[in-house]
């Protein structure tokens, strides 16, 4: 039996992208695979494992933290990576960043496995030593100097591999109490709730977020967003929109809406992607072209509807769906039943992971 360790993210421990290796515990073992997870660095149990994994935002505050990163911190991660590589197998590093792009490149040397989220088709961005590479691709420059990012070393390109995003997050509704058992609970007894695609629904669209302004320049990070609120203002449909609402109140928004758009933000995949195939509303999102990512949600005209990254086909696209919502149904339809096999798919999960990491 193969031992797979994993230094978790304290903060989000009961709800974090580790929920699969929860979730499918047994299919690990039935597979050779014991997983185990941890919440303290330097726990005595984090050595003799085959496959170490650390998730980035363990190192939150501190290194991981942009903000807060400085040679000190650096050089004591690195000596951590050493320390705890001579105890254990393979050592990989989880960058659960939220966009394609990574600020985590001065530490690749020292690991195995470069774990992330999503990657871009073209990994030698990710080598090209210019100052207005942006972490995030969509974004075309950085004029503050706030979101570029160190090149990874052209012989240490290999080492990014594809794990596995947001998609397999738990996304059962509970209370709060409750949803500190979501590893634990089974999902026969608590299966995710799907709602039935339809023609028939009060709302045409909902999308919740707030217009977001830095006082040192454009909000880059906020600009699809933006957008999309600012031309909501003026749309003839029936939209939700406006500030953040409970949970509770904004799943029955969402199953009460034929459509759901999805900028990018902080990164491209998104929690309300995969909250609206469990809802049955339709996915309107930029552009996932760029991308290779698992679970892949993303084909054009089949799973979502894609629009530029500049936005400037998303009111011609709105309106015409909204007139011809009948001859959209289907790609609803298509990108459920799709959610649907990913998150029952204990296998592709597994077969996933061991190839990325084997």
């Amino acid at each position: 039996m193969k031992k797979i360790k994993i230094l978790d993210w304290p903060a989000q421990r009961f709800y974090c992208e580790t929920h699969p290796f929860y979730r499918w515990k047994e299919q690990l073992k039935e597979r050779g695979y014991e997983v185990k997870c941890y919440h303290n660095h330097l726990h005595k149990e984090l050595k003799e494992a085959d496959y170490l994994i650390l998730h980035s935002r363990y190192f939150n505050p501190g290194w991981q933290s942009i903000h807060d990163r400085n040679q000190q911190n650096e050089e004591e991660l690195i000596a951590y990576l050493l320390q705890i590589k001579k105890a254990n197998g393979k050592l990989i590093w989880f960058d659960a960043a939220d966009s394609s792009g990574s600020s985590d490149f001065p530490i690749i040397p020292f690991i195995d496995v470069f774990l992330k989220k999503q990657i871009l088709k073209d990994k030698e961005y990710y080598t090209v030593p210019h100052v207005n590479n942006n972490l995030r691709i969509w974004i075309d420059r950085d004029e503050f100097g706030t979101s570029s990012f160190q090149p990874c070393p052209v012989n240490q390109l290999h080492k990014i591999k594809v794990g596995w995003n947001l998609g397999l997050n738990d996304y059962r509704y509970f209370g709060y109490k409750m949803s500190r058992l979501s590893n634990y609970l089974n999902y026969s007894l608590y299966p995710i709730k799907f709602s039935q695609v339809a023609e028939t629904r009060p709302l045409d669209l909902t999308f919740r977020g707030t217009i977001h302004y830095e006082k040192s320049g454009p909000d880059r990070v906020s600009e699809q967003r933006n957008k999309v609120l600012t031309y909501l203002k003026n749309v003839s449909m029936k939209v939700a929109s406006g500030p953040v609402i409970p949970k509770k109140s904004y799943w029955k928004e969402l199953r009460n809406s034929k459509l759901c758009i999805s900028p990018f933000g902080w990164g491209e995949v998104c929690y309300r992607d995969f909250e609206s195939f469990i809802s049955g509303a339709l996915l309107i999102k930029p552009s996932m072209d760029h991308l290779i990512t698992y679970p892949d949600m993303y084909v054009p005209n089949e799973t979502y509807i894609s629009v530029k990254w500049n936005l400037d086909d998303l009111p011609e696209k709105l309106e015409h769906i909204k007139n011809n919502f009948s001859d959209y149904k289907h790609i609803a339809i298509h990108g459920q039943e799709r959610y649907k096999k990913v998150v029952n798919d204990p296998e592709t999960f597994i077969n996933t992971l061991l190839s990325a990491i084997n």
